[in-house]
């Protein structure tokens, strides 16, 4: 049976705790800035949680969520052009594509060798994910092609009751992230669009170029 734990309202420790069972479960639902994910700790078995789950392809790429943009950092490593760029979109609802830094195993990396990143800009409820130690591993929590969940009460109910532990922060933006390749960004200062979501390409334009707001 899945544990529900809704956030607000419950101390700074108690949400530190539920942080904790999130990266112990074997599949967890979670918010984003965006919508709810599936997923958990980057683990072997999570991915294949998830995979069966979702009913995915097992060789098409998984999110990799991180709980700060120091922690993505650390993990990754970034040339200096793509830090600063990663640092102009991120916490932000952005999946940016980037390439894997040698080594990564878990989730795979794409055929390219590249990764969907993220760091939320994490709901006022769920900011206690932002010190989350490691990586997550996510997809929308939706069946393929329904409407990605803007609450825990749209997510499927057949996903939900796969996962050990769903946390819940209220109603998110309901809005995909903007998928953004940045594969190249270091070499010639190029972006791509992969999916329009929350930001259109004007507004990753001018952030990318130091805009602010945009």
């Amino acid at each position: 049976m899945t544990e529900v734990v809704r956030l607000a309202g419950l101390s700074a420790r108690e949400r530190e705790a539920a942080a904790g069972r999130l990266l112990a479960a074997r599949l967890a639902c979670f918010p984003t800035d965006t919508v709810y994910g599936v997923g958990g700790a980057a683990r072997p078995e999570v991915v294949a949680a998830l995979v069966a789950a979702k009913g995915r392809p097992e060789d098409k790429p998984l999110q990799v969520i991180f709980g700060s943009l120091a922690a993505l950092g650390r993990a990754l490593r970034p040339s200096p052009g793509l830090a600063r760029a990663l640092a102009r979109l991120l916490p932000g609802p952005v999946t940016a594509v980037v390439p894997a830094p040698p080594g990564w195993a878990c989730p795979p990396p794409a055929a390219d060798g590249t990764l969907g990143v993220r760091v939320p800009d994490w709901p006022a409820a769920a900011r206690c994910l932002a010190a989350l130690p490691g990586p997550l591993v996510a997809s929308s929590a939706n069946p393929s092609g329904a409407p990605p969940p803007a609450s825990l009460d749209e997510v499927d109910a057949g996903l939900l009751a796969r996962c050990d532990l769903a946390l819940d922060a209220g109603r998110v933006a309901g809005l995909a992230s903007t998928v953004v390749d940045l594969s190249w960004y270091e070499a010639d200062g190029s972006f791509r669009l992969l999916r329009v979501g929350a930001w259109d390409e004007r507004e990753v334009a001018a952030r990318l170029a130091g805009d602010g707001e945009g």
